[in-house]
């Protein structure tokens, strides 16, 4: 465990500029990279100056790794993994013991440190995070990610967000369900969109697959599970007509979630579906990949063909491609229709439409006319709302107060507490 500052040019101040820093705590609900993750790094990035960043982990993974290396320090409490979805009963009663178990841990290791703000990156760390804030007497800030789809969870999420200072989410649409059954959480909501580089590196296309007017690729970027809608690209492709199943590539890029069998059984079945309908020969299955530039520069179109189950709030990966100038076909669902204009930088389809989604992929094979014009709406790019700066400069000013102001209630110590958090 090491206890440094981000390993950037600022992390080589002197001492006395790194002791200043007030300690903000983040509390991350997965080990491993996705988009989340990528929005955490840009907040940590933005407050640094200010706050010196301690991330707390469930378990060890691909991001606790990646940020150990930038000698970022982290540190683990004990809430555990679980499956997406909706879970049993045994498993919430457990999730309710380990969160009670890791706000206490939590607040205790807050109130040792002088954390000056809890920073609570997801609903599955939320009342872990609540309840430590409470503990050790410091505010709390909660990042909303996702559209929270189920009854039970937004009656939660609803109430538990009371009790922490603001909210951040990453679109109205995430937004639009917390304020249903709480409206007076609006004062503390802020609708801050998920940033991408105002340059994304463009890496040269492959010379074995280039594009070309009679081959289209279209790729899917995301995690290998059910609600993520990659078997509903596979059966709308399926139901192409021949003339233009031939001129179709398929790209699936991520992977199912370490250790969660059924996403490892349904990635089986979706390579078994795809032998079925005759398009084994027509798809890549490339995995997960840490620079996924080369395979984005060999599509033609981005598919989000997410359920209203995968609770979509604003994913990068739709930002990514129109940031490259890749026209994205997407389910209307969560935040997508705030980014993806029909008709403009993409098309939208009815979610879980096998059907909507063929005729779309027709639309885009036969018209050269419409993708020209969607290539067009992709490469004209992403507004202000969307940038890198915009992104920054709001989260200073959202957390300003929080390092201005917070005094721990205690003189922090700092000796021997990454030890006892091994």
């Amino acid at each position: 465990m090491t206890r440094d500052s981000p390993g950037d040019a600022r992390s080589r101040e002197p001492e006395t500029t790194e002791s200043m820093r007030k300690t903000i705590l983040f509390l991350e609900q997965q080990s491993w990279l996705s988009g989340a993750q990528r929005v955490l790094e840009a907040v940590m990035d933005a407050v640094n100056d200010d706050f010196q960043p301690v991330v707390a982990f469930p378990g060890r993974g691909a991001f606790c790794s990646k940020l150990a290396e930038r000698q970022i320090e982290t540190t683990f409490y004990p809430l555990g993994n679980y499956p997406s979805g909706e879970k049993p009963l045994s498993d919430k009663l457990i999730f309710c013991l380990r969160s009670l178990l890791s706000g206490l841990k939590l607040g205790a290791f807050a109130r040792r440190r002088g954390v000056a703000l809890i920073y609570i990156n997801g609903p599955r760390c939320l009342l872990a995070g609540v309840l430590a804030s409470r503990f050790a007497g410091c505010p709390a800030v909660f990042h909303l990610h996702l559209t929270l789809t189920r009854r039970s969870e937004i009656a939660l999420v609803a109430r538990l967000a009371r009790f922490v200072s603001k909210i951040i989410v990453c679109s109205h649409a995430a937004a639009r369900p917390l304020l249903d059954a709480n409206p007076r959480l609006a004062e503390k909501v802020c609708v801050l969109y998920n940033p991408v580089p105002s340059r994304v590196e463009r890496s040269p296309t492959p010379s074995t697959s280039p594009k070309s007017p009679t081959c289209m690729t279209f790729g899917m970027v995301c995690r290998i599970t059910e609600f993520k809608g990659q078997q509903t690209l596979l059966e709308a492709a399926g139901a192409l007509s021949a003339t233009h199943k031939e001129k179709i590539r398929l790209i699936f890029m991520g992977a199912p979630a370490p250790g969660n069998s059924q996403d490892a059984a349904y990635a089986t079945s979706l390579q078994l579906r795809a032998k079925e309908l005759g398009l084994e020969d027509k798809v890549l299955w490339a995995g997960y990949q840490a620079s996924p530039d080369s395979l984005f520069a060999r599509m033609d179109a981005l598919i989000v063909a997410s359920w209203i189950q995968a609770g979509e709030g604003m994913p990068m990966v739709a930002l990514e491609a129109l940031q490259r100038g890749i026209p994205v076909i997407a389910s209307r669902t969560g935040g997508v229709p705030e980014v993806v204009q029909d008709g403009w930088n993409g098309l939208l389809v009815s979610p879980r439409d096998v059907h909507d989604l063929s005729r779309a992929l027709e639309r885009f094979l036969a018209d050269r006319s419409l993708r020209e014009h969607l290539r067009a709406g992709a490469r004209a790019g992403l507004d202000e709302r969307f940038s890198m700066a915009h992104f920054k400069s709001n989260i200073r000013s959202q957390l300003a107060e929080f390092g201005a102001s917070y005094q721990p209630k205690r003189k922090p110590t700092t000796t021997g507490e990454c030890a006892a958090w091994k």
